[in-house]
């Protein structure tokens, strides 16, 4: 008995272990390439404000850049995912998670029927296409103290597609 429970374990760990290899090197990788880095001299408040103009034109340029290929459908395959916590339909049902429906430019934390989180409350933006870009990625980094415990979607494309099928949500 004991012999098979041993083999099940190693099996478990050494699956565990190729887990957490493509985790460290997939994702060291990727944020090598997403981020944009810039040296600020922060004597000169223009200086800064032009270098800040700079980096979120750049970054919106490249959303609108993947926003041109995008499949509504794949977004909604996508979406399955979050139906356990979130509802879709025109309802508006409150579940684990604050309801889809019309979600894209709405005010975050605007369902009233729903008890966000301090975070949520205090995050006083309104869904676009930028923010659910970053909040997507990862949430508990977007928005530090989300009740959200989705780990995010880290392929662009499939942001885009999700974004994308929320956007025909309307």
């Amino acid at each position: 008995m004991n012999k098979y429970f041993l083999s099940i374990i190693s099996i478990l760990l050494l699956f565990q272990s190729f887990k957490v290899f493509d985790e460290i090197f997939y994702h060291e990788e990727e944020a090598k390439g997403s981020k944009i880095f810039a040296e600020v001299d922060d004597t000169d408040p223009d200086l800064t404000e032009d270098v800040n103009e700079k980096v979120e034109v750049a970054e919106k340029l490249d959303l609108d850049s993947l926003f041109v290929n995008f499949d509504v459908k794949k977004g909604e395959k996508i979406a399955k995912q979050c139906s356990a916590c979130h509802d879709f339909s025109v309802n508006l049902k409150v579940k684990i998670g604050p309801p889809l429906w019309g979600v894209v430019g709405r005010k975050a934390a605007a369902i009233s029927d729903y008890k966000y989180s301090d975070a949520l409350v205090n995050f006083k933006k309104d869904w676009n296409r930028e923010t659910l870009f970053s909040f997507l990625e990862n949430p508990k980094n977007y928005v530090k103290g989300t009740k959200m415990i989705y780990k995010g979607l880290k392929k662009n494309s499939d942001r885009v597609n999700l974004i994308s099928y929320l956007e025909s949500l309307k």
